[in-house]
């Protein structure tokens, strides 16, 4: 789409000749994208200055699909205008290293046990070698007249009996050194993150921040993804289309029968009382 013969259309054209060709206002526009009437504009414009600018491409795509505009052919203008190349959308990063770390103190309680065990095996069989041998020598003893010297074979012990020394010396080469079992005593356990979890019917746009400020969520999400959230409550949720969107909160779910259909939702998860 061209508005002479040699000049490309640039992305804020394409917006604002769809925009009017749907009979939509400025106002309207901004009240679906969650944006003042004043950013609408500027995107038309192609003027990206400012904190605008950052989340530019994201407006552009939010803004295209309210029109039911070509993405490909949008965003290839957008591309075109700015100097701006899309960028792969890089995949949610986990904030827990919990698994790790739980991994961890597993391997060292079974070693732990697997010392303990070798212990009490070779204490048992120490006591019960040299009560056997105490057992025999007092209940069988032989009359002293009837009495002869020992021949080689009975001079030769059956079973070389470990000593109690030998046993502790044993026990300190299995047991890890202190500085290795500091290292695991020292991890201090990550506390609990509140969880969010949003499935998605059809195409919505979202915006999520937690207690703390965080922008742990944002943009247009397509019918049937499933996005997962980690954070600290409450959590401050925008929603194009909140009809569409079912979401759970640490594994409850949320009432979202008093949202608008098809108007643009802002509340906070959960509810203050």
């Amino acid at each position: 789409m061209t508005t002479d013969n040699s000049a490309p259309v640039s992305a804020g054209q394409m917006l604002s000749a769809a925009r009017e060709a749907r009979g939509l206002t400025l106002q309207q526009v901004a009240l679906q994208l969650n944006l003042k009437p004043e950013q609408v504009a500027k995107l038309e414009q192609d003027q990206l200055e400012g904190t605008l600018e950052t989340f530019a491409r994201g407006y552009v795509r939010a803004y295209g699909r309210l029109l039911k505009l070509p993405e490909a052919e949008l965003m290839a203008a957008f591309g075109s205008s700015t100097g701006c190349q899309q960028s792969s959308p890089k995949p949610m990063r986990t904030f827990s290293n919990r698994t790790a770390k739980q991994a961890t103190e597993n391997r060292f309680m079974w070693l732990t046990y697997a010392i303990i065990a070798l212990l009490l095996v070779l204490l048992f069989v120490w006591w019960w070698q040299t009560d056997k041998q105490v057992f025999t020598t007092e209940e069988s003893p032989l009359p002293a007249a009837t009495q002869t010297a020992p021949t080689a074979a009975e001079l030769v012990p059956e079973q070389v009996q470990p000593t109690p020394e030998q046993i502790t010396e044993l026990l300190e080469q299995l047991v890890p050194e202190p500085e290795q079992t500091a290292a695991v005593e020292d991890i201090v356990p990550i506390p609990e993150s509140d969880q969010l979890e949003m499935r998605f019917s059809e195409n919505c746009w979202v915006d999520v921040t937690d207690a703390e400020g965080n922008r742990v969520a944002y943009g247009t999400k397509q019918a049937g993804y499933i996005m997962q959230l980690s954070g600290k409550a409450p959590f401050v949720v925008t929603l194009g289309n909140p009809s569409v969107v079912s979401i759970t909160f640490n594994q409850q779910a949320v009432d979202m029968s008093a949202l608008a259909a098809g108007r643009v939702a802002k509340f906070t998860i959960p509810e203050s009382e």
